[in-house]
């Protein structure tokens, strides 16, 4: 094999070694995202039922006094 056949055999390799290493880091922020996001989506469906939880209470207290 010639020099030239096994520099672009290292480079090939050092590439696809550069793009894995660069997808693997974009998925690792995106994860973090979406954990951040669900944390965030959780909380707000928590406190959108209390609120539907106080709206029920007060049709209920509405509807006895009646």
């Amino acid at each position: 094999m010639s020099n030239d056949t096994i520099m672009w055999a290292v480079g090939m390799l050092g590439g696809l070694i550069g793009i894995y290493v660069r997808m693997e880091t974009k998925m690792k922020e995106l994860d973090v995202r979406v954990k951040g996001l669900e944390k965030t989506d959780n909380a707000m469906n928590e406190k959108l039922d209390r609120l539907l939880e106080m709206i029920n209470d007060i049709r209920v207290k509405i509807a006895k006094n009646d």
